[in-house]
């Protein structure tokens, strides 16, 4: 998964030496699926974490369970149960199938974790068991991966491609609104404390006065909404002029959000995962605290305060 590699000059992986994303820390892993564990947004941090791992030290990556068993989604009967079943397959040339279990059951007794995440580098032990494990969700060293990530994404899911697919460049406006299991904020000042949950919704009124500005500043492109919420409590904002869309599939809606040209995210992995997928101009909630920049340094984002005042970082965005 080498972001830039001459034909010929890559370095043979050391067989003995094996890296295992480990998908989530509160997760029972048993190999070929999970109980409870991370979501997806969560989870590439660490999967992704890991397969650079791999590739700056030559290391063979073991495919992990993708395949996880919760119980939330299915109580809060939210669209998405997030079980990620025959969504993903083994990425070419990893260890998967019997050769998997046969890998583990060998290097177990050698195992090592790394966390990534923290203020120094984790380093691989050569000829043990690698397990990956993320202990805060950034993009520090990714950034020179995207294409590779890309690809890696792309040559993994089952799933469908939305047609005409663009990174960033797909010519309509995308709006992720996380409900689920993230709690409702009474008090709007609670979003700007000093320590703010990372999982409170959004009020609907910000996505409400958003749509309706951008729906006035782009009236040739279309606006789709993407949420995990049912459509009754999505209709306020979808009567400013914004479509829902739905493929029935995750990873299908992840890439059609990162088609987009113009992103606006949620409090949620998933939405930062989508800029930086598709590295385009973004919009988030303002807060004390921002979340750490998705995309290139270049690629203009702002963060509108609850009442989106401040229409002057709109015009800034041209996709």
């Amino acid at each position: 998964m080498r972001a830039k590699v001459s034909a010929g000059l890559r370095e043979p992986a050391d067989r003995s030496t094996v890296v295992y994303p480990f998908l989530g820390t509160d997760a029972v892993d048993l190999w070929f699926l999970r109980l409870s564990g991370y979501g997806l947004g969560n989870c590439f941090y660490t999967y992704f974490h890991a397969a650079a791992l791999a590739d700056r030290y030559h290391a063979r990556l073991i495919a992990p369970p993708w395949f996880s068993l919760k119980i939330g989604p299915l109580l809060r009967g939210e669209s998405s149960k997030r079980l990620y079943w025959r969504m993903f397959k083994p990425y070419s040339g990893d260890i998967h199938g019997v050769e998997k279990l046969v890998t583990l059951l060998r290097t177990y007794r050698k195992r090592v974790v790394l966390k990534v995440g923290e203020p120094s580098e984790p380093v691989i032990v050569k000829g043990a068991l690698n397990l990956v494990v993320s202990s805060r969700f950034t993009f520090v060293g990714l950034h020179p991966y995207r294409g590779a990530i890309r690809e890696r994404i792309l040559g993994t899911i089952n799933d469908p491609v939305p047609e005409n697919h663009r990174w960033g460049s797909g010519g309509y406006l995308a709006v992720h609104i996380r409900l689920g299991d993230f709690f409702e904020v009474t008090d709007h000042a609670l979003v700007n404390t000093a320590h703010p949950s990372p999982n409170f919704r959004i009020p609907m009124s910000w996505y409400i006065d958003l749509v309706s500005a951008l729906r006035k500043r782009h009236r040739d492109k279309r606006i789709f909404v993407f949420s995990d919420g049912e459509e009754k409590l999505l209709k306020p904002v979808l009567d400013q002029g914004a479509e829902l869309y739905r493929s029935g599939s995750d990873i299908t809606d992840l890439l059609a959000m990162a088609g987009a040209s113009m992103l606006v995210g949620s409090n949620s992995t998933y939405s930062r995962w989508a800029a930086f997928l598709g590295n385009m101009p973004s919009i988030w909630l303002k807060t004390s605290a921002n979340p750490e920049k998705p995309t290139d340094l270049e690629i203009p984002i702002c963060y509108l305060p609850l009442d989106c005042s401040g229409p002057a970082f709109l015009d800034r965005l041209s996709p």
